[in-house]
């Protein structure tokens, strides 16, 4: 358990780092994919068997995720752009938008939990959707501290 909260720690210091050194996103994209799949190799605790399986289908999840999460960041970008100039009706498309993209979002992990669960056990797609959901709520949670608030 030390050792997932460290790398957690690791990667959380990595984003706030890559924020504050204005580093192009495309280098922050692929720094923070790289380190959570360190983080995901070491918190895993994959069979041989199982750890081929789980490569595969992780690198389809990311795929099949990687259009929502490029059209979300594009959505944020907007946000910060025009957060103090936004009309009442711009406001609710960017709400809308973001609740559209949350639901896509949503029936791509339905999809590969059932998928995974066809060729791993149940505790590792669990582990791995657990992980997940920790690894991300780190992420998300430094991106929007750094967004501006909509202001009225």
């Amino acid at each position: 358990m030390k050792k997932l909260f460290v790398s957690l720690f690791l990667l959380l210091g990595l984003a706030a780092a890559s924020n504050a050194q204005n580093i192009d996103t495309e280098t922050i994209k692929t720094v923070i994919k790289t380190e959570k799949r360190i983080f995901f190799t070491e918190n895993m605790q994959l069979s041989l068997d199982e750890a081929g399986k789980f490569w595969e289908l992780y690198d389809e999840y990311e795929l099949a995720k990687g259009e929502i999460g490029r059209e979300k960041t594009k959505l944020f970008e907007q946000m910060i752009e025009e957060t103090d100039g936004i009309t009442d009706e711009e406001a609710q498309q960017m709400v809308l938008t973001l609740l559209d993209l949350q639901q896509r979002s949503l029936k791509v992990e339905k999809k590969y939990m059932k998928i995974m669960m066809k060729e791993l056990s149940p505790k590792t797609v669990a582990r791995f959707f657990q992980l997940n959901e920790l690894v991300n709520s780190f992420l998300k949670t430094q991106i929007l501290s750094e967004m501006p608030i909509i202001q009225k």
